[in-house]
């Protein structure tokens, strides 16, 4: 009778874990396979401010406390709001705000309930105070510290591991709806400012328009999840100018190679060519062909400290079991791996403009390598690019006209050389014709 009690008590916890369909993904730890890959533990843990439930404890973390102090003080000021109105709004919403963290992330969360009485009351003076900290952060205000650690704080918020909910902020926030949308999609804007870290595209200003459209107008399902899944949807924001992504169905049998490129080299080989897209949006990449002249066109990426961390947990974001996501970044990583094999590939997308860095081509090359092993991609991501670059790579007429180009008309006195040979040759040509065939007296 116990072990029949026992049985039926696992059914109730295998059905619990059922997740509903189109529910949020739940903010969570980065899975342990991912953080122990060639010591990239590091790009998931905040260095200096901890935000949320997840990582709230840690003692290395007690002047990130501080900061955020501050800074919910100065928000609460700055909208002349009551406080204990505003912890009353996250008071009465806890259960429902509870629901949004994973289960071993509450479970952590309560075994330390020291100054508390309960999980609900800790948690939500956590998310208050928390919550007022990170909408002053994406008003802009004063911070008032110094660069090396603004630089910190603008890679912590940005972590898997350390995002608010969004309903949490929307309690919070002072204006309407779409005003606190706005302040959350110009955030990344703010890394312009900081020395160091200032690489932009002006060409990316005011691409995120049509998504907030998005998020704005459509139902509540189109709100964000946090401010990381809120990035995670302006990246991968099609271009209006994209076209139609191939479908495997429309391929005739044995058209689609497989790719066995190895690198940027290889595909110059071919005489393929490399072009910055118009924007930096990873869903730009294109390919076209014609007999005497590829074209690849690839967004600019930067890489540096902040943009590698904010990649591994984009990544780590669509990898989470419980987010029915495409894959876009993942994807996008792939493809990158895919083109990126040596430090010589990083030289020749630095050389184009394609990459920009201060790390050394074996760093980037290394980055890429790494982060690219293990990701769950779509297949039909980046299809057509990949199916028209297997088509020139395998048709060995172009191969072999790409190769005479490169070969003989690769640098200015090679094009000289060979009009001077040209001509002389038609000279020959016509002087011999005019010798056999003289013209009439």
């Amino acid at each position: 009778m116990m072990a029949s009690q026992t049985l039926k008590e696992k059914f109730v916890e295998l059905q619990s874990k059922q997740t509903p369909q189109n529910s949020r993904p739940k903010i969570q730890r980065v899975p342990y396979y991912r953080r122990r890959m060639s010591n990239l533990g590091k790009h998931y843990t905040p260095k200096l401010l901890s935000i949320g439930p997840i990582h709230h404890d840690r003692s290395d973390l007690k002047l990130g406390e501080k900061y955020k102090l501050k800074w919910a003080a100065e928000y609460i000021e700055n909208t002349a709001l009551n406080p204990e109105e505003l912890h009353q709004k996250i008071a009465d919403n806890i259960d429902e705000l509870k629901g949004r963290f994973s289960d071993d992330v509450l479970t952590l969360t309560g075994k330390s309930l020291e100054g508390f009485h309960s999980l609900e009351e800790k948690l939500s003076w956590m998310l208050f105070v928390d919550g007022c900290s990170l909408l002053y952060l994406l008003e802009k205000g004063h911070m008032k510290i110094k660069v090396g650690q603004l630089v910190l704080v603008m890679m912590d918020v940005l972590l898997l591991e350390n995002q608010l909910p969004y309903e949490v902020l929307k309690l919070l926030w002072k204006n309407n709806e779409s005003e606190l949308i706005k302040c959350m999609m110009s955030f990344p804007n703010y890394l312009r400012n900081i020395p160091g870290e200032s690489q932009s595209d002006n060409n990316m200003e005011g691409e995120g328009e049509h998504s907030v459209s998005i998020i704005t107008n459509e139902s509540q399902s189109e709100t964000p999840t946090h401010l990381l899944d809120l990035q995670h949807k302006v990246i991968l924001t099609t271009s209006k100018s994209k076209g139609k992504i191939l479908k495997w169905t429309s391929l005739k049998k044995n058209e689609f190679k497989p790719i066995t490129y190895r690198g940027i080299e290889d595909l110059r080989a071919v005489g393929i060519r490399l072009k910055t897209s118009a924007t930096r949006r990873p869903t730009d990449v294109d390919f076209t062909a014609g007999w005497f002249t590829a074209k690849l066109t690839i967004p600019v990426i930067y890489v540096n400290n902040l943009a590698a961390s904010n990649l591994l947990n984009l990544i780590a974001y669509e990898m989470c079991p419980d987010f029915d996501n495409d894959c876009g970044i993942c994807s996008y990583v792939a493809l990158m791996d895919s083109l990126i094999d040596h430090p010589e590939d990083v030289k020749v997308l630095r050389s184009k403009g394609i990459l920009c860095t201060v790390w050394s081509d074996e760093e980037v090359a290394s980055l890429f390598n790494i982060i690219g092993t293990d990701l769950v991609i779509n297949i039909f991501n980046y299809f057509e690019v990949q199916v028209k670059l297997s088509d020139h790579y395998f048709n060995k007429y172009k191969s072999w006209i790409a190769l005479g180009f490169r070969t003989y008309f690769n640098n200015p006195w090679t094009v000289i050389a060979f009009l001077a040979a040209f001509t002389a040759l038609a000279l020959t040509f016509i002087q011999t014709w005019f010798t056999v065939h003289p013209a009439s007296k």
